[in-house]
């Protein structure tokens, strides 16, 4: 079953599509109120829906509740998606991958240095009050939720209530059905205390993971141990286990809850009871040599996967024929990225199988970038992955990048050859931000530096929060290798109790003096040697908690910087978008005026216009046009009605007769001027002895002779 954010998209198109047609019919009511579970005051939103109409009032208005603590504001994740469930728009299946994908192993919930696990997240998945169970995150991740699934103006009261306002808010009236519990009130209450419990069941977890290093070391590093080989007294004990499998296999496939490792013990009692263990363990199931331990890793089923090793039938590092370790074929398919649960099977079962090679000397890392071309899972892989690195210690981090980063295959190939091969520019960007060596050459003498891609790596999209954490934990290793030096780093590591190396021995006989010199001298090296050991623990213990808390800030800081880079490239398009909105007023003004003047009446210098059309009185006109008497028009009231008023008609004569008279000036002027040219050209005629008609065309050639 696919996850609603399993590529990390937590705003699915497709979810908003069907609410869209859903909310508004599906809410009947809803109501904030006050209340208190195991001793918790929580704000509660009431939300009552129904998917018919011709429902039953008792099943129509089946309510669902949504709680914000009091103390700290914090939403509960798991009922907010769980209105999606009842709208039925995802499954619950698909809300917890969500919830495990992109809030549990997400980065953003990291970096809280108070914490003592690291988290800005509570899972109260298990609390014995079933109406605190779920995953409560911050307020403001909670709104983000509501606004990438589309449900905020659903829940809106109850973000936006005021959390002060708790006292005076309807209280909520219980039934009988809350069951709840107040045994443990003050430990699941409280956010320390909380974290106190989470961090004994983290020490439990640390104890088992040191037991299984120590119990899988082997021999064959580098590489996976190869598969056993059946002898033939080995056949039916191979067929039985087989045959076991099976059952545990279908019905781990058929719970909803899947198998415990006493149900897979159950089914194996027979077995272990008639063979020693090393006789059971990794047996093959078929001819490529997979262990029961691949085949659950494919299927992503932590709790196979968990039972398996913890029962000691098979090892994380026991190879196939191919030396593909189960965390090879766990990454081959997308099981475990639907699933959500690929952190909880790399750093609890499956993390030895990072430092190990295959027989073709290929690294985990080496077949993610293979599967690049198959499907977008190798981003969600890769980056849990070096997340998982980058979190786990600087010393981790060092021999990640010194034994594995940079590891060659039989053909001499590193990662970032295979990324710069498939023109992959995400992984490629991501490989150099990590420290790969572009100078490296496989066996063809092919570096990567020699490609045109290191230059045009500009478009890759390098707005993940992988490439903000690799770079602020890079500068922090380097500057620890340059303060402490990179043989101290392991030290830090974890704190180591010093014990004294002073011993002393005395001779079995010496005089009484001497004996009180010699055991006063034991006795103050011996205070003074335990008082420094003492000191030198304690100012152990003070560095690697200082250490933890750096490397806290280190993840709060690829986290601010993430934020303040987005938030920046935010600002820059909003300046965009306000330039081209200036530009397209602008267009928009031109267009407009440049449409009025298409619309205006043109003016055709060669149309006969009467200037006079407007002034002309048509019947006084058309009268005096044809010589007809006007007199009788004086008295005429519905002509004299017609008239304009006498001032406008005095103004319009006053104005002809000024035209009138302009018009008679440049009428004598020109005869004047015609008077004079006549006379000028009968004194040239004169002159040049030519006939006066002749005059005009020596004009020219006469004014150039006189010029010169």
């Amino acid at each position: 079953m696919d996850s609603p954010a399993n590529i990390g998209d937590s705003t699915t198109l497709s979810i908003q599509q069907k609410l869209s047609s859903t909310h508004i019919d599906g809410i009947l009511d809803t109501s904030v109120t006050s209340a208190v579970y195991s001793g918790v005051k929580v704000i509660q939103l009431s939300i009552k829906v129904t998917e018919d109409t011709n429902s039953t009032p008792e099943k129509s208005k089946e309510e669902i509740i949504v709680l914000r603590r009091v103390q700290d504001s914090f939403i509960n994740a798991s009922q907010l998606l769980k209105i999606l469930v009842r709208l039925h728009i995802v499954t619950p299946i698909q809300v917890k991958n969500y919830l495990n994908n992109e809030v549990l192993s997400n980065l953003e919930y990291f970096g809280n240095p108070v914490s003592k696990d690291n988290l800005q997240v509570l899972d109260y998945s298990k609390h014995e009050n079933k109406s605190l169970r779920g995953i409560w995150v911050p307020y403001n991740k909670g709104v983000k939720i509501a606004l990438d699934f589309d449900v905020y103006d659903m829940t809106k009261a109850l973000f936006l209530v005021d959390v002060h306002d708790f006292e005076t808010l309807p209280k909520y009236k219980k039934r009988a059905l809350d069951g709840e519990d107040i045994s443990n009130n003050e430990i699941q209450g409280s956010p320390s205390k909380r974290q106190k419990i989470d961090g004994s069941s983290n020490k439990t977890i640390g104890t088992e993971q040191s037991q299984l290093n120590e119990q899988e070391a082997t021999s064959n590093y580098p590489y996976t141990l190869p598969p056993v080989i059946l002898e033939d007294k080995k056949v039916d004990l191979a067929n039985d286990i087989k045959r076991i499998l099976g059952e545990v296999f279908k019905k781990d496939d058929q719970s909803d809850n899947g198998v415990s490792v006493e149900d897979v013990s159950n089914e194996f009692e027979s077995i272990f009871k008639s063979y020693a263990k090393e006789d059971i363990k990794d047996i093959p199931l078929d001819q490529k040599g997979q262990t029961a331990l691949h085949f659950a890793s494919t299927l992503a089923s932590s709790n196979l996967v968990s039972s398996f090793i913890q029962l000691g039938l098979n090892s994380p590092i026991r190879g196939n024929v191919d030396g593909e370790s189960p965390l090879i074929a766990c990454i081959q398919v997308t099981n475990a990225m639907e699933k959500g649960n690929f952190k909880e099977l790399l750093t609890q079962w499956l993390y030895p199988d990072i430092w190990l090679l295959d027989r073709k000397n290929q690294t985990v890392l080496h077949h993610i970038v293979l599967q690049s071309g198959k499907n977008e899972s190798y981003k969600f892989y890769m980056t849990k992955l070096l997340e998982y690195v980058l979190l786990n210690g600087d010393k981790k981090l060092l021999d990640f990048k010194k034994t594995i980063l940079n590891a060659q295959d039989i053909n001499g190939n590193t990662v970032l050859h295979i990324a710069i091969e498939k023109e992959n520019r995400w992984l490629t960007k991501l490989l150099i931000e990590f420290g790969a060596d572009v100078s490296i050459a496989n066996k063809l003498g092919i570096k990567c530096q020699d490609f045109e891609l290191l230059n045009d790596l500009s478009e890759a999209d390098v707005e993940d929060h992988i490439f903000e954490l690799i770079k602020t934990s890079n500068e922090f290793v380097e500057e620890r290798v340059k303060t402490v030096g990179i043989e101290h780093i392991s030290d830090l590591e974890q704190t180591k109790d010093v014990k004294s190396s002073v011993t002393i021995e005395f001779p079995p006989t010496t005089p009484i003096v001497s004996d009180k010199i010699f055991h006063s001298i034991h006795q103050l090296l011996s205070d003074t040697s335990l008082e420094y050991t003492n000191i030198l623990n304690s100012k152990r213990d003070q560095i690697r908690v200082l250490d933890q808390a750096l490397h806290d800030a280190t993840i709060v800081a690829a986290n601010n910087r993430f934020q303040t880079k987005k938030l920046t490239e935010n600002l820059e398009k909003l300046d965009t978008f306000k330039l081209q909105a200036a530009n397209v007023a602008d267009k928009l003004i031109l267009s407009e005026q440049e449409v009025a003047a298409e619309n205006e009446v043109k003016f055709d210098e060669n149309q006969q216009y009467d200037a006079d059309e407007p002034f002309v009185i048509p019947q006084l006109f058309n009268r005096l046009s044809n010589n007809e008497p006007v007199d009788d028009l004086k008295n005429d009231e519905n002509f004299l009605r017609q008239l304009p008023p006498t001032r406008i008609l005095k103004a319009r004569l006053n104005a002809y007769r000024q035209i009138n008279s302009k018009l008679e000036d440049e009428l004598k002027s020109l005869v004047d001027y015609s008077e004079l040219t006549s006379k000028f050209k009968n004194v040239v005629s004169i002159c040049t002895n030519v006939g006066i008609d002749e005059v005009d065309e020596l004009l020219d050639g006469l004014l150039e002779a006189i010029e010169n």
